[in-house]
This record gives structure tokens, C-alpha cells and sequence, in this order.
């Protein structure tokens, strides 16, 4: 199953009031920012032996990032995390002058790698040049994708 954290609110209230238990194995959820309320009342209600949080914006094709969660784990921010990278990705967490900030300071997310990070917006150069820039840490002619969320590296490694 793959749903946005709102709607597992509602589906956790369903479920709730019938009493009943979902067979489900594994929940996927993504699209929205995904809070630590939603995941222990996953926990706690479904019972699942996976959670998935997945997250990635439409620019970087198919989710960049995921965070899986088994039970007895826990987090103490307000939202999960959204994770490590799927595939050949690049993250950086960068400041306004686009340094690369330490563990633990909050900053902007850029994206990048060769592999699935659009071309740009069509017929868009403008909105194209702001979000797509050239990637000074990857290799020449890379480009990385800014995000636009504020994220912060945790002592595990994950964002």
C-alpha cells in the first residue's frame, strides 16, 4: 500500500473505529511530510513489520529518497526522516552561498547525479536556470536540482 501521510490519518481512524486488522506487511507513504504521530499510530494500530517513507519532488523523477522504519524503532523530530538515496544520487545540505553544512544544521536539500533529475521546465529557461544549477561538487557538466525544503543531516546519516 502507497498513500500520502493525510489520508493514513484517515484510513488509522477507519480502522480504529471497526476494530480491524489489516493484513498488510508493509506501508508505503510519501507526498507530504509524514509526522511522528502518523507513524506511531501506524505502529500501534497496523502493526506492520515495514514502514517506507518515501520523498521526492517531481523533478527528480522517481523517489531519490526513502526511509524504512521496523518496529521498535523510533525518532524523536517532529517528522521522519526522508532518508538515504535510491540509486546513483548526490545530496547535499547547502546554505544560501551553497556551502555544504555539517550534521545537524538545517539548510536547503539539493539534489544530484546523472540519473534521474529532469533536463528542466519546459519552455521555462527563467524557473529553469534558478532550479537546476550546476552541481560544483559532481563531476563537470553535472547539474543538481534545488529542492527548495529545509533538511538537516542526523548523526546516522540519513536527512
Amino acid at each position: 500500500s502507497c498513500l500520502p501521510p493525510s489520508y493514513a490519518q484517515q484510513l488509522l481512524d477507519w480502522v480504529e473505529s471497526q476494530g480491524l486488522k489489516l493484513p498488510v506487511r508493509s506501508w508505503t507513504l510519501g507526498g507530504e511530510a509524514f509526522t511522528r504521530e502518523t507513524y506511531e499510530r501506524l505502529q500501534k494500530v497496523l502493526q506492520p513489520q515495514r514502514i517506507i517513507n518515501g520523498y521526492g519532488p517531481t523533478e527528480t523523477v522517481v523517489t531519490p529518497l526513502i526511509w524504512e522504519a521496523y518496529p521498535g524503532d523510533s525518532f524523536e523530530a517532529a517528522y521522519a526522516p526522508i532518508g538515504n538515496p535510491v540509486g546513483p544520487r548526490s545530496l547535499y545540505v547547502l546554505d544560501a552561498e551553497l556551502n555544504l553544512l555539517p550534521i545537524g544544521v538545517a539548510g536547503e536539500l539539493y539534489i544530484g547525479g546523472e540519473v534521474g533529475l529532469a533536463r528542466g521546465y519546459f519552455q521555462r529557461p527563467e524557473l529553469t536556470a534558478e532550479r537546476f544549477l550546476p552541481d560544483p561538487f559532481g563531476a563537470a557538466g553535472e547539474r543538481m536540482y534545488r529542492t527548495g525544503d529545509l533538511v538537516r543531516w542526523r548523526e546516522d546519516g540519513t536527512l
